[in-house]
């Protein structure tokens, strides 16, 4: 296995326990636990959370699989559905038989018993899978306790604990996430030990093995192989391994290895390995940056008033290496520095002479006290950074810093996302009213009249869910509710816990709200339970005193969510055709009849309700003639220039920047409630945008114009002009097989069901709304599940925090253009692919249940449009109706063109309007202005 080839940019340095490690791959703030004298069971505590198991561990062979525990897994997969939404706590009244034969009757609270069924299907899956493969590859480690272990499956004394108990088991399914990635991750390498793998499968053979048992079945390995147990990329943090390279282990696993699963990887960096890359220059790859070192050392020794970096060199050279004298041996161990690092101490000491002789008394008194103070700070540090992955969390309360946090050990993360809900409404609010100045008269009686009866069955409805962090700090995360379950997930929210949206006809639900009259009413028992209640009827029959509400279903149905589409002519002829109305007569005659020109522009339904008077109508004919015929052609291309030319004097395209070909950047008309600026990808989308913000130049603002090309399905971007390195370049993943199919196989609603689950994990990551933003049949499908306020709100903390997405030069020294992308994995997932293979190897096919996106945009398909047109809408229905009736099946690219395939006029009018719209914008708007 080669070398990884290590981008130290994305990694990081820390001083620990007298000791430096550093990191090639990691920049997240961890604290390093001392490393263990010898092996012990770390489940051997009483009281067990996920979050004691989120920082990298010290390399054991027995508990190595631990380094692959997800920080933050998505449950949106068919082996863990059940565990996508929290259940209600339900009030059950026990009745058993005391010793002196009474009848005794208690109140408890417990999960509904048909949710504990399905946690535990789920457990016992997830152990069966693990133990079946461990036997097949012969994988050594110690397995973990099972969910079950934090009694969900029992009654509580109270409302509190029983939450409590089910949340730490829910949780723990992340463990058992990280074994079993461990396990499958070894199983790449290793020989069955009890029987050959199947040459002819397309599959990973633990796919196919597990395949073979009873309990499992395509669907249950499809959302495995989905999820993050087997998704080993830089989108799936994981807690990390630390060890010492210069010393070998036969029996621990390669650098390589850890790096090619995204593993974050902690060394030691002392003189032991600093020789050895002296002695063998092909381990240069492992040699960290002085200045990544440097960084390190300089946070250690920025304690005010303490000079820090003179005491260690003074007592290092005073009284050596003695633990109990020297008390500097706890921040820097000299003794096994490299050189750069002594060096670099001993020119601070240089520089501390004077405050070392007044500080002289004091200093080990303060050593104590700062050496308490900064791992604090780190484990504070740590445990924030190991508890931010996702986009749109928000913090219940402003979080506290730390004493004497510095700025740069904060995770940018939690400087992005560190909010509480008050926050995201007031943001929303603002970017409201700059939308409300351009509403029309009918929408404004509408959202009038929702303000005066709000309503709840065709409402979008958000509930706000709170999870703990590592680090004790309470987040939330904004997740939608199935319309199916709109009214009963309503009612079991107080008047305070909700808040109404009638701008977007929203609500948004959650215990902690404080909006109106408070009801105090609150339980106050909360604790743990051990499960050693003496009292606990064990044989007792139980009866809930009251039906609970039932926890809202996961929407995999389609086809309801918000969609809009222009169903005035006149509008697309102006907006995307550049049809300007009274601009003189043309003598180009219409080849066309008005329905069958309305239907080429993508009107399908009631053309008889588009009608317009004359001369209007014709007006527009001829010039829809004009646009249809070829470009050159002297009085077409004249027709067209003149509309052209009403727009070059109208409008500003000095204003507009060119980076690239393929990217037009409008940073005006400027908005207060957002620090992106607006880029499309065409000629054709920036002429769009040019004559929406002529419509009304004086009220309109980069929001709203993003909120317009959001309605209409046009694919924009939200650049964030960031400062990046030069190795930072737009992320690219080529498509990978996740799911496995013979070619034979009959698909039913189940299959699409299971990859819907995937597609909707996708879309709620942080890049996910990228997906809306790429318009098309992908931005299609994301509006089933990404809010218009996910995409407003601006790149995700993949883009601020990670410089990971679409990254493009501005040219402006070092700043570049950044908003999120999706890959090709991601995008593969949101369409539902599948590789369908025949029994003779190396014949794969790659089939899908939507068109992927090269196959809606081919010239062959006449589907694009630039915008979202009722065309495209009734194509979108009649594949969901399809699906939905037992007739639809995924295709391959090829079915899906000629399924797909347009009319002739529709391409060819696609085709001229891009090809004019490209030479207008060549002249206005040069590449590099």
């Amino acid at each position: 296995m080669a070398p990884p080839a290590f981008d130290y940019s994305n990694g990081r340095a820390v001083v620990q326990h007298g000791s430096i490690f550093y990191s090639p791959n990691c920049s997240r703030p961890v604290d390093i636990p001392q490393e263990p004298v010898h092996s012990s069971n770390p489940f051997r505590w009483h009281r067990l959370d996920v979050s004691m198991f989120k920082q990298p561990v010290w390399w054991d062979q027995n508990w190595a699989w631990r380094s692959f525990i997800p920080l933050a897994p998505s449950f949106l997969f068919a082996p863990f559905e059940p565990l996508c939404a929290m259940p209600r706590i339900e009030e059950v009244r026990f009745s058993f038989s005391a010793p002196s034969g009474e009848m005794v009757t208690q109140i408890r609270f417990r999960l509904p018993e048909d949710d504990i069924r399905r946690w535990l299907w789920a457990e016992d899956l997830i152990v069966k899978a693990a133990y079946e493969l461990r036997l097949r590859y012969s994988i050594a480690g110690n397995t973990p306790p099972k969910p079950s272990s934090f009694h969900f499956d029992r009654a509580h004394k109270s409302h509190p604990i029983a939450k409590r108990m089910a949340c730490l088991a829910r949780d723990w399914f992340a463990v058992w996430m990280g074994y079993l990635s461990f396990i499958i991750a070894k199983s790449e390498n290793r020989v069955a030990k009890t029987a050959p793998a199947d040459p002819s499968s397309a599959a990973p053979d633990w796919y196919s093995y597990l395949l073979k048992q009873p309990e499992f079945d395509e669907l249950w390995l499809d959302g495995l192989s989905q999820s993050a147990v087997c998704t080993f990329d830089w989108k799936t943090p994981r807690a990390g391994i630390i060890f010492q390279w210069s010393v070998n282990d036969r029996d621990r696993e390669p650098i390589e290895w850890y790096s090619k699963h995204n593993i974050p990887l902690w060394f030691i960096w002392s003189n032991r390995e600093e020789q050895a890359i002296r002695n063998n220059t092909d381990l240069n790859f492992l040699r960290p940056p002085d200045n990544l070192i440097q960084e390190a050392l300089n946070i250690l020794f920025a304690a005010p008033g303490l000079p820090l970096a003179g005491l260690i060199i003074q007592k290092y050279f005073a009284l050596g290496n003695d633990p109990i004298t020297n008390k500097t041996i706890e921040f820097l161990r000299l003794q096994y520095a490299p050189t750069f690092v002594f060096e670099y101490t001993a020119k601070r000491f240089i520089n501390q002479e004077a405050l070392l002789q007044e500080t002289e008394a004091t200093a080990d008194a303060r050593l104590e006290v700062f050496k308490v103070l900064r791992d604090n700070t780190i484990k504070a540090t740590a445990h924030a950074a190991s508890s931010y992955p996702y986009h749109g969390l928000s913090a219940t309360a402003a979080p506290h810093a730390a004493p004497s946090v510095q700025s740069q050990d904060v995770p940018a993360t939690v400087r992005e996302t560190g909010r509480n809900y008050n926050e995201f409404f007031a943001a929303r609010e603002k970017r409201q009213q700059e939308m409300i100045k351009l509403e029309s008269a009918v929408d404004r009686q509408r959202r009038e009249s929702r303000e005066q009866k709000p309503g709840v069955v065709n409402a979008t409805i958000y509930e706000w869910e709170k999870t703990q962090s590592s680090g004790g700090l309470e987040l939330y995360k904004r997740v939608k509710v199935n319309k199916k379950a709109n009214e009963t997930v309503f009612h079991s929210y107080r008047s305070h816990q909700r808040l109404f949206n009638a701008f977007s006809n929203e609500w948004d639900l959650c215990e902690d709200f404080q909006f109106g009259i408070v009801d105090n009413t609150s339980y106050s028992d909360d604790g743990y339970d051990s499960g050693n209640d003496d009292v606990y009827p064990v044989n007792a029959v139980s009866q809930p005193t009251k039906a609970p509400p039932s926890a809202a279903p996961i929407d995999t149905d389609m086809g309801q969510s918000w969609c809009e589409y222009s169903r005035a002519p006149l509008e697309t002829m102006s907006l995307v055709y550049g049809y300007v109305p009274h601009a003189g007569e043309t003598d180009i005659p219409p080849t066309l009849s008005w329905e069958r020109m309305l239907n080429f522009m993508g009107f399908v339904r009631n053309l008889e309700e588009l009608d317009v008077g004359e001369p209007e109508r014709s007006a527009m004919m001829n010039f829809f003639a004009a646009v249809l015929n070829a470009v050159n052609t002297y009085k077409s291309d004249k027709v067209v220039a003149k509309n052209f030319e009403n727009l070059s004097l109208l409008f500003q395209f000095e204003h507009v920047r060119r980076p690239t070909e393929d990217l037009f950047v409008f940073s005006s008309p400027k908005s207060d409630s957002c620090r992106w600026v607006l880029g499309v990808h065409s000629a054709t989308a920036a002429l769009y945008v040019c004559r929406y913000i002529l419509e009304n130049p004086m009220a309109h603002t980069i929001v709203t114009v993003a909120h317009r090309l959001l309605d209409r399905g046009i694919p924009f971007r939200t650049l964030l002009p960031l400062t990046c390195s030069p190795r930072q370049v737009t992320i690219a993943e080529p498509y990978v097989p996740r799911s496995y199919r013979l070619s034979d196989h009959t698909f039913t609603k189940a299959d699409f069901d299971v990859a819907m689950l995937a597609c909707r994990s996708v879309l709620s990551s942080p890049q996910g709304r990228a997906a809306l933003l790429q318009g098309g049949i992908v931005g299609r499908i994301a509006r089933e599940y990404v809010s218009k306020d996910g995409v407003l709100s601006g790149p995700s903390i993949e883009v601020t925090a990670h410089r990971v997405g679409y990254l493009v030069p501005s040219g402006d020294n070092n700043i570049k253009f950044c908003d999120d992308q999706l890959t090709a994995n991601e995008v593969a997932i949101i369409c539902g692919t599948y590789s369908l293979h025949t029994p003779y190897k190396g014949q794969v096919a790659v089939w899908t249940w939507f068109p992927p996106p090269e196959a809606w945009v081919h010239n062959r398909t006449g589907c694009h449009w630039l915008d979202w047109t009722e065309r495209c809408e009734d194509i979108f229905q009649r594949i969901l109706t399809g699906i939905h009736d037992g007739t639809g099946r995924p295709r391959s690219t090829t079915q899906w063109l000629t399924h797909l395939r347009g009319q002739n006029v529709s391409r060819i009018l696609i085709k001229h309007n891009d090809v004019r719209s490209q030479q207008f914008m060549d002249a206005m708007v040069p590449i590099g202005q």
